[in-house]
């Protein structure tokens, strides 16, 4: 005759305080990023803004903010201020920080951040609607050193199409002006980075 042996059931790990103890130190460490860098973290750039179409990009997060390499998230915003759908081909920006006025090298690119943010196309726009999509990009750098006072070069590729309700779309049409947008927002100051002028470059 055969004896059977019960196995001990041990308690789940989540049920026990001690492993609770690393999460202080995960939100710790978030915060820390986020007061050193607050304007990346959440600045938002003007990529276009015309009588038809105002575009966006705001972070949202940073993987890897002390570069070399890392990834930026966020979302795109379309307003499509045209009378038909906007049917947007191709969206891309680069951007670059600047080095600061006063410094070696003022007003060009410095490497802290170099970017290229893209977006899913085609992207039908209603008329008089707006859409928000997400966004990545790799970049490069170490964006742990911008600064509120910090300015971007904005290097923009957007193709659109103009699609009425009956008939051909027309297009496509294109935007490619490269300008430097400088922050933080207006006053009051914002409590993250925006670009609050932005001139050709």
């Amino acid at each position: 005759m055969r004896t059977a042996t019960e196995t001990p059931i041990r308690r789940a790990p989540w049920g026990r305080k001690s492993f609770l103890a690393p999460l202080p130190i995960l939100s710790v460490v978030l915060l820390v990023t986020a007061i050193a860098a607050p304007g990346l973290l959440h600045m938002t750039v003007t990529i276009l803004n015309d009588g038809n179409l105002t575009i966006t990009a705001s972070v949202q997060n940073v993987v890897h903010a002390s570069g070399p390499t890392g990834k930026i998230l966020g979302i795109v915003t379309v307003t499509n201020h045209a009378s038909t759908t906007t049917r947007i081909t191709v969206s891309m920006a680069r951007i670059q920080s600047l080095a600061p006025p006063g410094s070696e090298g003022a007003g060009l690119p410095d490497s802290r951040l170099d970017t290229n943010i893209t977006i899913h196309v085609p992207l039908d726009v209603p008329a008089g609607a707006t859409v928000t999509v997400s966004f990545s990009g790799p970049f490069s750098g170490n964006v742990l050193s911008l600064t509120m006072s910090d300015s971007f070069r904005i290097a923009p590729m957007i193709t659109w199409l103009s699609v009425p309700a009956s008939g051909l779309p027309l297009g496509p049409f294109t935007y490619s002006q490269v300008k430097v947008c400088s922050g933080p927002g207006p006053s009051p100051p914002a409590a993250y980075w925006v670009s609050a002028s932005c001139v050709n470059a």
